[in-house]
């Protein structure tokens, strides 16, 4: 990895503490990236409930 990806990387994770008052170390806020990320993309459950789509047929119409 350069140096100048290094450098914007750590702005950018500066950036996004400054804008999440609640945490407290570079660590959380890591994590918190990572979580997101891998949610986004399908690596992790969203929390979200409800039939999966799989599951959806006519019997799941209201």
């Amino acid at each position: 990895m350069s140096e100048l990806y290094k450098t914007e990387l750590e702005l950018a994770l500066k950036a996004f503490i400054a804008d999440h008052p609640g945490m407290l170390t570079r660590e959380e806020a890591i994590g918190a990236v990572l979580e997101n990320w891998f949610s986004t993309h399908g690596y992790l459950p969203t929390g979200q409930t409800g039939t999966r789509p799989e599951d959806l047929d006519a019997t799941n119409d209201d």
